[in-house]
């Protein structure tokens, strides 16, 4: 009797050993779901966009991705923005306003780009009503989090240089797309310079 005592205690103890393993060995992730530890440890970690960081993290720095959710779910909306950005577009390409171009993960003004926005700031000085947004893109290398931070930095040079050549803050904006928006897609070295630029668009 004894023996049998013993045994059906230590299937006990073992099957609550086996039972606490599996239950310490899950995580639960930010959606509420849950996932194994092997899982957890192999499988990186979601990407951020610059939607789930605090405001705090791009001060006076559009979100780029702020009305997507709201343009796809109404048709007026997305066609409103399409208008927005053809008259942008056609407004830019009147003015003649040249793009910055930054070396790898930086954001220096060289002395081609000070030359491009001293051109660039003659042509503001001559148009005293118009507006420009400068935005900042990167190349398809680095994490998404990372590229939104860096194409912040780059626009924020070029506004930055614009206003010591005397234009008006008020006048200039900035926006950070990060690797979302590029103008050359092929995977190679001339094509990442183009994507790494501080991009002027004039607001109609």
């Amino acid at each position: 009797m004894n023996r049998a005592v013993r045994i059906m205690c230590l299937l006990a103890v073992g099957g609550a050993m086996v039972w606490s393993a599996g239950c310490s060995s899950k995580g639960v992730r930010s959606g509420g779901t849950t996932t194994t530890a092997e899982s957890a440890v192999t499988e990186p970690p979601p990407s951020l966009s610059v939607a789930d960081l605090p405001a705090t993290e791009f001060p006076s720095t559009e979100r780029s991705n702020a009305g997507i959710a709201v343009a796809k779910a109404n048709p007026a909306v997305a066609k409103r923005q399409m208008d927005e950005m053809r008259a942008e577009q056609a407004a830019t390409a009147a003015a003649g306003l040249r793009d910055v171009f930054f070396g790898y993960d930086s954001w220096t003004i060289n002395e081609e780009a000070r030359q491009a926005l001293s051109r660039d700031a003659d042509w503001l000085r001559a148009h005293s009503a118009a507006r420009l947004s400068v935005e900042g893109h990167c190349d398809e290398r680095g994490s998404s989090t990372y590229n939104f931070v860096l194409a912040e930095k780059r626009a924020k040079s070029v506004r930055n240089y614009l206003l010591e050549l005397g234009i008006r803050p008020e006048r200039v904006t900035v926006v950070a797309y990060g690797k979302e928006r590029p103008f050359c897609r092929d995977r190679s070295e001339a094509c990442y310079q183009q994507n790494r630029r501080g991009h002027l668009v004039v607001k109609p």
